[in-house]
């Protein structure tokens, strides 16, 4: 599964997270589609969380957007 870096801080009313980087490119730039199933992270690195991919209109940001959904029941500690 891909990693990729978000902040859990900026999410949309819904829960979902919108700023999704790998490595150093935008998800704009990576070959994902709706349903992929991705692992997301923060600074820090202290947890990672998978969720899912999905393309849709984002209030927030008024546009369309990637969004990853956090599956919390999958969350697990990375760091002690």
């Amino acid at each position: 599964m891909l990693r990729f870096f978000t902040d859990f801080n900026n999410r949309t009313k819904y829960g979902d997270c919108w700023n999704l980087i790998y490595e150093d490119s935008a998800v704009d730039e990576i070959l994902v589609k709706r349903g992929d199933r991705v692992i997301l992270f923060q600074d820090g690195d202290d947890f990672e969380v998978e969720a899912t991919i999905d393309h849709r209109f984002v209030d927030e940001l008024g546009r369309d957007s990637w969004v990853a959904t956090p599956d919390w029941s999958t969350k697990k500690q990375t760091r002690l």
